[in-house]
């Protein structure tokens, strides 16, 4: 579904978020959360799961935010490093002594609830697979380094992209469009010819748009785009699509492919 004059130049590029884009995080999320904030109440009974979810998320938004110095250490903390270090701080912001096995205990609720239900969203391997035979394919994604490298090397997405951009690394998170444009050089190619799948408005449409790029909105749940939008705004969408598999008959690739239909070639 269009919803601007979309750039008419043929894509050869496409960048991809993440994060409830391409896989499920939002979900897994939550239930790696609320595992582990259930047992911390279980083990000690006067600490409030919710009060303790709170304060991870807290510790966080302020210690971790673009601009703090914790933002740069994102690009080398372990995986299970940055989640202990969430756990002792939130845990301490709430006077709790986090001894070694307790900590230990909620980690591993986490990190089992998180594998059991961390999945790459239906349709994805597919339109990915059929992509990628006409296209560049990248990624561009916020978050810890090693915490946004696991997932897609769990969910064994690595393959399917030539270059993978965390911005932890870069040193700038979208919407920032140096981040976009950065992509771009990567692949060589001009910002007309680069199209962004993401679910964010805030961060993956106004970045592309910004940045010169087509952008389109993942928006599964089929979201009304906010009253106060127009056409002209930075983020507004250029298309918005509620499947991943949408993508394989979006105008933009179609006109790169005049003479052949994605839908019907075979997945290699």
């Amino acid at each position: 579904m269009p919803t601007t004059d979309a750039p008419a130049a043929p894509l050869q590029g496409i960048f991809f978020d993440l994060d409830d884009t391409l896989i499920g995080y939002a979900e897994a999320e939550r239930a790696a959360l609320t595992a582990s904030c259930r047992l911390a109440a279980q083990l000690n009974p006067a600490l409030q799961a919710s009060a303790l979810a709170h304060a991870i998320y807290d510790i966080y938004k302020t210690r971790f935010a673009y601009g703090t110095p914790g933002y740069g250490e994102l690009a080398t903390l372990s995986v299970s490093g940055f989640r202990l270090h969430l756990t002792e701080a939130a845990l301490a912001q709430l006077g709790v002594e986090a001894n070694g096995a307790f900590v230990a205990a909620l980690m591993d609720a986490y990190e089992s609830a998180e594998t059991q239900t961390l999945r790459v969203f239906p349709e994805a391997v597919e339109t990915l697979s059929r992509l990628r035979l006409h296209f560049r394919l990248g990624v561009i994604t916020n978050g810890p380094s090693t915490v946004q490298r696991s997932k897609l090397a769990a969910l064994a997405l690595n393959g399917f992209f030539e270059v993978i951009i965390v911005d932890t690394e870069f040193g700038h998170p979208k919407p920032d469009s140096r981040i976009f444009d950065h992509a771009a050089r990567c692949f060589g190619l001009a910002p007309g010819s680069l199209l962004f799948v993401g679910n964010s408005l805030a961060y993956d449409v106004t970045g592309a748009r910004h940045a010169g790029w087509t952008s389109v909105w993942m928006n599964p749940l089929s979201l009304p785009l906010p009253s106060h939008f127009s056409p002209a705004s930075v983020s507004t969408p250029d298309y918005i699509i509620h499947h991943l598999s949408d993508l394989l008959t979006l105008p933009p690739v179609a006109r790169s492919l005049p003479a052949r239909s994605l839908r019907n070639e075979a997945v290699l």
